[in-house]
């Protein structure tokens, strides 16, 4: 068997849609162009068919996400997945490297040295009717829930780095290109959580969500939750409290799957915390 390992690039997703499709990933083409505007990966090719992905996303010096990992099931327990990430490693310099590992994908995982060190319960489900235009029940006091402001912006920024340890401007830009963004606001002018929507897969995916406080989190969470009833939502979240509370509004948890690391821990600068993702390929 002839495999070429070249470069992930725009002539190779259609195909990409038809691969992560085999496996039950919603990727859309506008998704997967997306992800490769922001990072880069490399596509396994035989006889000009993609047969297997990776893609990694270096934010700065510090930080690096990995993730699309697939191998068309045609081709399993061939060793490519291996293959794959250890070239995806090799062009990685980051000091930290997370990933979310499918149940099937965590044994390769630790043998390239990652370790688990969280969980995140992916939740989705239809937003109900009834959900509409409602005050979220959990805001806090003395905090303003308003829609994000181009003033916002380095504020955001600084929450985030706070939360993850590591800037992530062009993750964050993209996204706010993409979608749009709820913000808390104390009455010091300060905020004290943001969370970004967008269209992904078979409707909307609510990540990231920062905040300073859990009910923080669910504020913004539930804000959001009001303005897509009827419409179907994916959110990944850290957190398991705030999953079983999105269980009871009918955002259900499908999945239950290991963050892992390899490298150095990141310093936090501040109360703020990551209580959903962006997405499992980017944290």
């Amino acid at each position: 068997m002839n495999i070429d390992f070249l470069p992930l690039e725009k002539h190779h997703l259609d195909q990409a849609v038809q691969l992560s499709n085999t496996v039950g990933w919603p990727h859309r083409r506008c998704d997967w162009q997306r992800l490769l505007t922001l990072g880069s990966g490399i596509a396994g090719v035989n006889n000009g068919g993609l047969i297997s992905t990776g893609m990694h996303w270096s934010f700065d010096a510090r930080l690096a996400t990995l993730g699309l990992v697939i191998v068309s099931p045609d081709y399993k327990r061939q060793g490519l997945g291996r293959k794959v990430m250890e070239t995806l490693l090799e062009a990685i310099t980051a000091e930290r490297i997370e990933l979310h590992a499918t149940q099937a994908g965590a044994e390769l995982y630790r043998s390239l040295g990652f370790k688990e060190t969280a969980w995140v319960h992916q939740c989705q489900g239809w937003v109900t009717d009834s959900m509409a235009g409602q005050v979220p029940s959990s805001l806090p006091p003395h905090t303003l829930l308003r829609d994000f402001r181009a003033s916002d912006y380095e504020a955001m920024i600084a929450l985030d780095e706070q939360a993850i340890g590591s800037p992530r401007q062009a993750l964050l830009s993209s996204l706010l290109a993409q979608g749009e963004a709820l913000v808390l606001e104390q009455d010091n002018g300060q905020l004290s959580g943001a969370a970004i929507c967008r269209d992904f897969g078979h409707g909307y995916v609510i990540g990231p969500v920062i905040a300073n406080e859990h009910d923080d989190a669910r504020c913004l969470i539930e804000a959001w939750l009001t303005r897509l009833s009827g419409s179907f939502v994916r959110l990944d979240t850290l957190d398991a409290e705030l999953a079983a509370w999105l269980d009871g509004t009918g955002i259900s948890e499908v999945d239950h799957i290991p963050q892992m690391v390899a490298g150095s821990d990141l310093p936090r600068s501040g109360p703020t915390k990551r209580y959903a993702l962006a997405s499992q390929a980017l944290g």
